[in-house]
C-alpha cells in the first residue's frame, strides 16, 4: 500500500484525537484533543519509522496517530486547569 491520502489521515486524526481525549477521561478541550490527533497522525508515523518501528498501511497510521494525540495530550492535560 502507497503513502495515505491527506484526508485519510486528517480523518484517522481527527478519530485519534476523540479517542486520546477519552482516554485521558476528557481533560484536554476538545479542540486540542483533535489537533492533537492531526498534528499527531502527521508526525507519529515518520517518527516511529525513525525510532525503528514501521507503521504500515491504516492500520498503523491509527496507531502511530492515536500516540502521538496522547504524546501531545499528556502535557496539555498535566499543565492546564479546569
Amino acid at each position: 500500500m502507497g503513502t495515505p491520502g491527506l484526508f485519510l489521515v486528517v480523518v484517522i486524526g481527527l478519530l485519534a484525537g476523540g479517542l486520546g481525549r477519552l482516554l485521558l477521561l476528557g481533560r484536554p478541550s476538545r479542540f486540542a484533543s483533535l489537533l492533537a490527533g492531526v498534528v499527531g497522525a502527521l508526525l507519529g508515523p515518520p517518527l516511529a519509522a525513525t525510532l525503528g518501528y514501521p507503521f504500515e498501511g491504516v492500520g498503523g497510521l491509527a496507531l502511530g496517530a492515536l500516540a502521538g494525540a496522547i504524546i501531545l495530550l499528556v502535557p496539555v492535560a498535566v499543565f492546564t486547569r479546569r
